[in-house]
């Protein structure tokens, strides 16, 4: 038994199927979602993030970096402040 077969229990042979199978169709997960501010367990009670376009993004996470604040908290802001204004 190779040294791969035991650490992985597969055999060299499919050890380079799953490589090349990977290399070829990478796994695409998603936004990675604690980095948004979304801790773990919780993603089913915040907003789709994934959904918001690419302008929304970049300016959030510029404001994030910018107030030392997560995604979340700029969102909660700028919603805030519209319901103070009354909009």
């Amino acid at each position: 038994m190779t040294e791969i077969e035991k650490e992985t229990g597969m055999t060299d042979a499919e050890c380079e199927y799953w490589d090349e199978y990977i290399t070829k169709n990478p796994v695409h997960l998603g936004p990675d979602l604690v980095k948004l501010g979304v801790k773990p367990g919780y993603a089913h009670e915040y907003l789709p993030i994934n959904k918001l376009d690419h302008d929304v993004m970049e300016y959030l996470r510029k404001q994030a970096t910018l107030f030392h604040k997560t995604q979340i908290q700029i969102i909660n802001d700028l919603v805030r402040e519209k319901l103070a204004v009354g909009v």
